[in-house]
């Protein structure tokens, strides 16, 4: 075993010296970084648990992600390539956004599935043969997928519950907590925090959406004034109409200290509202001093027919820009998680039926191979 994993050592200390040369070459391929990462994790694996245990987990993982790939293509959303992280698994990161959890869930839900698919061939093989490398391979293959179901978001588990109810993430962290608690792991620990992090934006999901509106009641108050100016037959009262609102609103102060979210949320929405005030306040000051200064342009030469401003042009670009981003961000806020409840039924028994079969496989793995419970 000593002197397998100093061959392994060298073999990895080799890789690292070429790592440049080695770039240079997969840099040319689509799947550069997937090969690449897949080799370095098969290495580590094999160093830490032999070069059975490496092949059967890389060759598991890889076509769990694959599963996912698939899944996002035939939906039309673009990916990146996998890429493996030592003892982490591996993952892709979607280049669009979906445009619903039910989309979301059908992305997710292929994983698991063809991490199931992968392993089944094992089953007759080791009935065949006896050899517990297959035996290895249908164990590894059900927790790994089995693990993957727990309803904690960013697992796919909890990205296939969020079209039943995203309220199932916090059994999941109860579950997930337990598990962290009768076996510390850093992996754990981490799906816990970003598990918890999901589940408390969703939770302040309502506030955020409350804050969209008054930002959004902001921005079109704002189009609406900056389209009055040019007809202002006096810039002058206007100036002073903005100085005594900056001056009023110098004055109000916030509300201080901490505040619980849900418990002080009025509070908390009240020093939301003056920080908006005074960004869009100071926005239209700023804005107003600079339209003041720029010059005004007569290109036909009728002094009564001025150029329209640029400097106004492009506030009222960037203003319609971040209004339409306020807008998606509000739609999605109140429509991603809803689905019919045909579609609920559906992913209901996809994901009981498939976390039942995996559960069997589980069981059955540790059975023929003799191993203890995780």
């Amino acid at each position: 075993m000593n002197k397998s994993r100093s061959v392994l050592l060298a073999i990895g200390a080799f890789l690292l010296t070429n790592l440049k040369w080695l770039l240079g070459i997969l840099k040319f391929s689509k799947f550069g970084a997937t090969l690449l990462s897949m080799v370095i994790s098969l290495w580590a694996y094999a160093v830490f648990y032999g070069w059975k245990f490496a092949l059967a987990l890389v060759y598991l993982i890889f076509v769990h992600e694959m599963g996912h790939l698939i899944a996002a293509k035939r939906k039309g959303i673009a990916t990146s390539p996998a890429v493996f992280i030592p003892f982490a698994g591996a993952f892709i990161s979607m280049k669009d956004t979906p445009r619903d959890a039910s989309t979301e869930a059908y992305l997710a839900y292929g994983g698991p599935l063809a991490g199931t698919i992968a392993f089944l061939p094992a089953l007759p093989l080791y009935w065949w043969t006896h050899d517990p490398f297959w035996a290895l391979v249908i164990y590894l293959g059900a927790l790994t997928n089995l693990f993957n179901l727990l309803p904690v978001s960013p697992l796919d588990g909890g990205r296939i519950v969020s079209v039943l109810s995203t309220k199932i993430w916090f059994f999941g962290l109860a579950g997930l907590g337990f598990m962290l608690f009768a076996r510390p792991s850093p992996i754990l620990v981490l799906i816990f925090i970003f598990g918890l992090i999901t589940w408390w934006k969703r939770m302040r999901e309502d506030y955020l959406h409350q804050v969209l509106q008054y930002e959004r009641t902001h921005l079109n108050d704002f189009l609406d004034e900056i389209g009055q100016w040019p007809q202002l037959e006096s810039s002058w009262n206007k100036r002073m109409q903005l100085g005594e609102e900056i001056s009023r609103l110098e004055k109000a102060v916030p509300p201080q200290g901490l505040l619980v979210p849900f418990l002080q949320d009025n509070k908390r929405f009240k020093r939301d509202r003056l920080r908006l005030d005074k960004v869009y306040l100071y926005r239209k000051w700023d804005l107003f001093r600079e339209w003041e200064r720029e010059p005004v342009l007569f290109p036909s030469g009728d002094p009564f027919q001025p150029a329209p401003s640029e400097v106004l042009a492009e506030a009222k670009q960037k203003a319609l820009q971040r209004l339409a981003e306020v807008d998606e961000q509000m739609h999605r806020l109140t429509t991603y998680y809803t689905a019919p409840a045909s579609t609920k039924w559906k992913v209901l028994v996809a994901y009981l039926g498939l976390a039942a079969v995996l559960s069997g496989f589980f069981v059955y793995g540790q059975h023929i191979l003799g191993a203890g419970p995780f």
